[in-house]
């Protein structure tokens, strides 16, 4: 009997304990910048971009913005015109909080949608922490 209450115990516990969010590593999303046909010459822009708005974190939501809008996952791809919160929308066609998860596949699909509108410059942590800054060395992740 004390067997059933402690697996009990233990099966509670598991389902109480919070998740993680994925947190990237420099070579992990390099790889997956690779994998979408990422240009090699631009892969630390990316990197960069990705440390500066998310931390590399894949579940990382912020906000209210401006308009009320709220910035998801590791791109921090925002709600005021790339997704739409609570159903597909905006310009990517994606439900905001599908970029909130450790499947970066679609958040890189609407990134490069997003870049190939205004290149870096969408990004605010890009301008002021990448653009004409030292890039971080990914070398060793090739």
């Amino acid at each position: 009997m004390r067997f059933y209450f402690v697996l009990l115990g233990l099966i509670l516990l598991a389902i109480n304990t919070p998740t993680k969010a994925k947190i990237l590593t420099k070579c992990d999303a390099v790889r997956e910048l690779q994998r979408h046909k990422i240009s090699r010459s631009l892969i630390s822009n990316w990197i960069c971009l990705m440390e500066n708005e998310s931390g590399l974190n894949t579940q990382l939501i912020t906000g209210p913005k401006t308009a009320s809008s709220y910035s998801y996952g590791i791109f921090q791809i925002n709600s005021a015109k790339w997704c739409a919160r609570g159903h597909a929308g905006g310009l990517c066609n994606k439900r905001c909080e599908l970029f909130a998860n450790d499947d970066i596949q679609d958040d890189i699909v609407c990134a490069k949608i997003i870049y190939k509108e205004g290149g870096f410059n969408a990004w605010n942590g890009w301008l002021k922490k990448c653009r004409n800054k030292p890039l971080p060395n990914i070398r060793g992740c090739f």
